[in-house]
């Protein structure tokens, strides 16, 4: 999202968004380390189990209600048509 700045300010103006600057809004430097990174992001909840931590959320659940509330708060635009995006596959 490095240079992106300028994009996000103009998508905060025509959608009356709250006045965010774009490195408030995401953690980029961790989303460019799980799609850009060379090894396999092979993630497990094997070892919080065997530690106690027994509850989980669904992940595509999460990002949904996060999203939405966002979006409610006018921190996140909406799609000019309601569709809903499909959540990049291996979520969930």
């Amino acid at each position: 999202m490095k240079g992106k700045g300028a994009v996000w300010e103009e998508i905060v103006r025509e959608k009356g968004l709250v006045k965010t600057r774009l490195e408030e809004v995401g953690g980029w430097w961790f989303l460019d380390a799980i799609l850009n990174g060379k090894e396999s992001m092979l993630t497990s909840m094997n070892n919080s189990k065997e530690h106690g931590f027994l509850g989980f959320r669904n992940s595509t659940t999460s990002f949904s209600h996060w999203i939405d509330t966002m979006k409610e708060h006018k921190m996140a635009p909406r799609p000019s048509s309601e569709k809903k995006v499909a959540i990049v596959a291996g979520f969930g």
